[in-house]
């Protein structure tokens, strides 16, 4: 295993780490943080929203009589912890769902505008709370933040001095966050990363543009994962395994060491250009949009829109597209856009900030 520092907060986490959104159930869960822990893997991410809530408490079960051996991170959702107070009993609350005395860490969930960052951090606010917990024992390692927003509100954050960590989302195909790596990293914030295949794309081992990713016996994830690997300036990437399987193949991404070079690094981003890959955000398959009133699946949709995008690469019109690969599964695409009132939530929840209603919309428009 790789070992990195977390900024100046004097830890040290894997370089490839547990992300929690993927577990089919608690079994594989369990097994496969075991097994990553049996292979080095210290740092596992998870939320009080992800998986029904189930997830977090999965992995407290997995990781019960290993404790020590993990840095086990949570969050909560900003809308249920603006204030001191609610900060507070939320972090204590989820510490008696799971069973457990204490967090190592602790992040305020998807800072997105500078008003954000001084709403958290002003005196009575999120911040206030999560001090006073870790006054207590019940943060150990410090507080950090997530982000799905404008450069200036990232820096905002880090230029607070308040955090020990951000997490952000980063990969070969969506590099919009180079900078704001560069700037937490700088001054001593470890860099945590989200969506590092970008929801998927970046493993799927039937795009042949993904061959130069590839070394004998893996699959493109080996190379977009080293790509991650080569960046000074990232701590840890969370990966979202889903199969036990997944831990043996991600972490072959470790070997050879000494080629994780920024050369290495500038020869991936220009094969990757050359590829005409999208570089726009693209659905990452969170699923937060996914509760809709009216029943319509807002991931699936984009997750096809996406996928259009990216490997529809005959040229097929996207309506086209989407009515195939809806019938394929037994739906149809017109009944299930006559669902959508447009009502916004959807689009609302986006970590990404897609542009969902839009798309919508267009759909309707060209099936019309």
């Amino acid at each position: 295993m790789i070992y990195n520092e977390l900024g100046s907060s004097g830890l040290k986490v894997s370089a490839l780490s547990f992300g929690s959104m993927r577990w089919a159930n608690e079994e594989d869960c369990s097994e496969i943080i075991h097994r990553g822990m049996d292979r080095g893997m210290n740092y596992v991410d998870t939320s009080t929203g992800y998986i029904g809530g189930k997830s977090q408490v999965w992995v407290a079960n997995a990781i019960r009589h290993r404790r020590g051996e993990i840095l086990f991170s949570s969050k909560s959702f900003w809308a249920t912890s603006q204030t001191a107070d609610k900060a507070y009993a939320r972090l204590v609350e989820t510490l008696e769902t799971l069973g457990l005395d204490y967090f190592d860490l602790y992040q305020i969930w998807g800072i997105g505008s500078v008003r954000m960052v001084k709403d958290a951090t002003k005196k009575g606010g999120t911040l206030e709370g999560l001090r006073k917990a870790e006054g207590e024992g019940l943060i150990r390692r410090g507080i950090g933040f997530t982000f799905h927003g404008p450069p200036k509100a990232f820096r905002a954050a880090v230029d607070t001095g308040e955090f020990v960590s951000a997490t952000v989302s980063y990969n070969l195909s969506n590099r919009e966050e180079q900078e704001q790596i560069a700037y937490a990293a700088e001054r001593g914030v470890g860099v945590i990363l989200m969506n590092p295949l970008a929801g998927g794309p970046l493993a799927k081992p039937s795009d042949r543009r993904l061959d130069f990713l590839r070394r004998e016996g893996t699959g493109p994830v080996y190379g977009a994962l080293r790509f991650l690997l080569a960046n000074k300036n990232v701590a840890t990437s969370l990966i979202g395994l889903a199969t036990p399987d997944q831990v043996d193949e991600d972490l072959r991404a470790l070997e050879s060491p000494e080629e994780l070079t920024e050369e290495f690094r500038q020869t991936l981003i220009r094969r990757m250009d050359d590829k005409k890959f999208t570089k726009a955000k693209v659905c990452t398959g969170c699923g937060y949009c996914r509760d809709c009133p009216q029943g319509f699946d807002p991931t699936r949709f984009m997750e096809l829109v996406r996928d259009h995008a990216m490997y529809a690469a005959t040229g097929e019109k996207r309506a086209d597209w989407l009515e195939r690969h809806y019938a394929a599964v037994g739906t149809s695409l017109a009944a299930e856009l006559g669902k959508c009132t447009e009502c916004g939530q959807c689009q609302e929840k986006c970590p990404q900030k897609l542009p969902i209603a839009e798309e919508i919309r267009r759909a309707k428009e060209v099936l019309r």
